[in-house]
């Protein structure tokens, strides 16, 4: 099965790159520079002691990464045998990656860490785009959806989505839920890093079974309590806020009596998902 990646260019991005490189036949990556940087977001407005507690969590959030990521995170190169693009900023969408897909005829597209798929490219190619969706979807959908179960204390829903992609934002079919481990010494960015494998050890397998014809989707459910974070609802005090709850024992806490709420979160497995097989993501 002949695949293509649309990621970005940080070395969590980089890393699932070069994975998914040596499981499957990788013809195609894209590395699209988003453009956005949340470390800049209004940072002007933020008290001296809120404006240190965001810088450190952000270069908190690059020497995690680099220790769990940084060993095999180098960009792809043709050499290596998948064709290489760059995308520039607001560039997703356009002609450019419509031809740089259509060159290489992936059977199955991957997304992880873009911006919003849309306009042609969704439907170009609707039907095999596949979305690692870092959150839990349709619980928390859109953006930092792993940070915003910690900052709502709901540490339950953090992990990621494997799914496909349709015109609404992470609201696609599912193939599986990936949840990490978390423990007491663990912080937001020991939780992030680890959330990133396990959304990547399921999306492996998912990939995996799909090639085999033995995967299908599972329709999303309505969920009343769901949430939506855009970028905008993002500001920095939030992060300052985050470690003020962490210091009053928010993981800790967790930890302690996190497994009867995480039990009363739907799931879905790769078995559930196998056992589909042959139904449509509308059946």
């Amino acid at each position: 099965m002949k695949i293509a990646l649309l990621t970005s260019v940080d070395v969590r991005h980089r890393y699932v790159a070069r994975v998914l490189a040596k499981r499957f036949e990788v013809v195609a990556v894209g590395y699209e520079q988003t453009g956005y940087h949340p470390i800049d977001a209004r940072l002007n407005e933020l008290s001296t002691s809120e404006k240190e507690v965001a810088l450190a969590h952000f270069a908190e959030r690059s020497r995690q990464e680099e220790i769990f990521f940084g060993h095999d995170a180098v960009f792809l190169d043709p050499s290596e045998g998948a064709a290489v693009f760059q995308i520039e900023p607001g560039c997703l969408n356009d002609e450019p990656t419509l031809k740089f897909l259509d060159q290489h005829e992936p059977e199955v597209v991957v997304i992880y860490g873009t911006n919003l798929i849309k306009s042609e490219l969704l439907t170009r190619w609707s039907g095999k785009l596949i979305n690692m969706h870092l959150g839990l979807s349709p619980y928390y959908r859109g953006t930092a959806t792993n940070f915003y179960p910690l900052l709502n204390d709901e540490l339950e829903f953090i992990g990621a989505t494997i799914h496909a992609i349709d015109a609404g934002i992470d609201s696609g079919a599912i193939y599986a839920h990936a949840r990490p481990i978390i423990v007491t010494e663990d912080m937001p960015h020991t939780i992030g890093c680890k959330a990133i494998l396990a959304g990547l050890d399921a999306l492996v397998e998912v990939l995996s079974r799909m090639s085999r014809g033995e995967i299908a989707a599972v329709p999303q459910w309505e969920q009343p309590d769901a949430k939506l974070y855009l970028r905008k609802d993002y500001h920095p005090r939030q992060v300052a806020q985050l470690y003020q709850l962490i210091e009053n024992g928010l993981i800790s806490r967790y930890v302690a009596n996190g497994a009867k709420a995480a039990s009363r979160v739907r799931l879905v497995s790769l078995q559930e998902a196998s056992s589909k097989t042959g139904m449509t993501a509308e059946s």
